[in-house]
């Protein structure tokens, strides 16, 4: 059971696993020192040669909480078995329990209590009653907490790749079209050659009279592949070196208006050009010199576009998001709050500094991966695994855990380390706490 489950409105009280309020055999009219400020040690001294003092630190001693005007109500037959589960939930006891209670429109709170007076009058029990009852409990931590724990989570620094100016070519060809199979709107004529193959073996083409076009088509666009102005094109065809035929890479504007050709050396098998002021597509075409007496198939070919140097295209490539081994967390609360921070490896000489106050813990020890060092901050304690205490690999940088603490409002911590992982973290977890 989670702490608090059975609080579910104004008026309940939960000790431990154990209800007051609405709905519950056990009612109470008024709730004392819960909303009072604890008792305070003040460290103000006098001035000893002026008037006043020098202020000093004001520390809350333990809260003190009483549940009066307790009444027991149920039947006859059931008060010995309700105030029997009041006397046993309510007994002392060696460690404190959750106190959690619902009293206004704010929601309820916590604390960790255990009882130290009870007083349960029994004259009524005749008649299934008992009131005036009384429970006090002692609160050695004399803040009140959310239910909710806050956990926040940051990694290592580590830098991100940002955005990729990247001119490196690419194959924009299908896998079926770089091998001269497949269907055959891969592909048109211009001229007499005939394309023949159609999804069945390799496509062939048999042109009848010199000078006829071969031109390699894209599946979106009637105008070939889209370029930006400076790509470097560069267009390989095994049909152009087996034929001695020539390559020409056609060039259009964005409003689909022919610009210019870029034309190879007749018999190259690869050939190469930037793209020119204005170009939006490219079209690669072979040029065949001279009439076959059979078909031949067409072959393998490459079509590589790079990214004209100095631009980018969409989507932007961002790559992989970095880490500033910063975390935000907030205290929602009126007073300081301790929180528990946990360190996980790979990591070496761990470190989490609030950039506000300065404080800093640090321990001068490696983490391996899957080792957790755990600093409970209120109970001063540097445990290694949840077993072995690392206390003494405090080092000089830090303050005493029992000082650092998160106080009200927001907060940014930073996680630093000698050398680590970019897969060790820190998990710092808090209640916000209330006067």
């Amino acid at each position: 059971m989670a702490v608090g489950d059975l609080v579910t409105r104004p008026g309940h009280i939960q000790y431990g696993t154990f209800l007051f309020g609405p709905g519950t055999p056990y009612q109470w009219e008024d709730l004392t020192g819960w909303d009072d400020l604890p008792d305070l040690d003040s460290g103000t001294v006098l001035r000893p040669a002026a008037h006043g003092a020098y202020p000093g630190d004001l520390l809350a001693q333990t809260r003190v909480i009483g549940l009066n005007g307790l009444i027991i109500r149920a039947p006859l037959k059931e008060i010995g078995a309700a105030a029997g589960a009041l006397t046993s939930a309510t007994g002392p006891a060696a460690g404190e329990l959750p106190l959690v209670a619902w009293l206004d429109d704010r929601g309820p709170l916590l604390v960790l209590a255990r009882v130290v007076r009870r007083a349960v009058p029994t004259n009524g029990y005749r008649v299934g009653l008992s009131v005036g009852g009384a429970i006090e409990w002692e609160a050695t931590d004399p803040r009140r907490y959310d239910l909710i724990e806050q956990v926040a989570t940051a990694t290592l620094p580590a830098p991100e790749r940002g955005l990729v100016w990247d001119t490196a070519p690419a194959q924009v060809l299908d896998e079926d079209q770089a091998a001269g199979v497949g269907a055959l709107w891969r592909w048109w004529t211009d001229g007499d050659p005939v394309l023949t193959g159609d999804g069945v073996g390799a496509v062939t083409i048999h042109p009848q009279t010199a000078g006829g076009e071969l031109v390699w088509t894209a599946a979106d666009s009637t105008y070939g592949w889209p370029v930006s102005v400076g790509a470097e094109v560069a267009f390989t065809s095994a049909l152009a070196a087996e034929l001695g035929a020539t390559i020409v890479l056609r060039w259009w504007d964005a409003s689909d208006t022919y610009l210019a050709d870029a034309t190879g050396p007749a018999g190259a098998e690869r050939f190469t050009a930037t793209a020119p002021a204005g170009a939006a597509w490219v079209q690669p075409v072979v040029l065949l010199p001279d009439a076959l007496p059979d078909p031949v198939p067409i072959g393998a070919s490459s079509l590589l576009i790079s990214v004209a140097a100095g631009s980018l295209t969409w989507p932007l490539d961002f790559g992989t998001p970095g880490s500033t081994g910063n975390v935000s967390v907030i205290n929602g609360g009126d007073a300081a709050t301790h929180p528990v921070v946990e360190f996980r490896g790979p990591v070496e000489r761990p470190s989490l500094t609030n950039v506000a106050t300065g404080d800093v813990l640090e321990y001068d020890m490696p983490l391996a991966e899957g080792d957790v060092l755990t600093i409970d901050t209120a109970a001063g304690t540097v445990t290694l695994n949840a077993t072995a205490s690392r206390l003494y690999t405090v080092t000089s940088r830090s303050v005493p855990e029992q000082s650092w603490t998160l106080p009200p409002g927001p907060a940014q911590l930073q996680f630093r380390a000698a050398a680590g992982d970019p897969t060790a973290s820190v998990t710092v977890r808090h209640r916000a706490a209330y006067w």
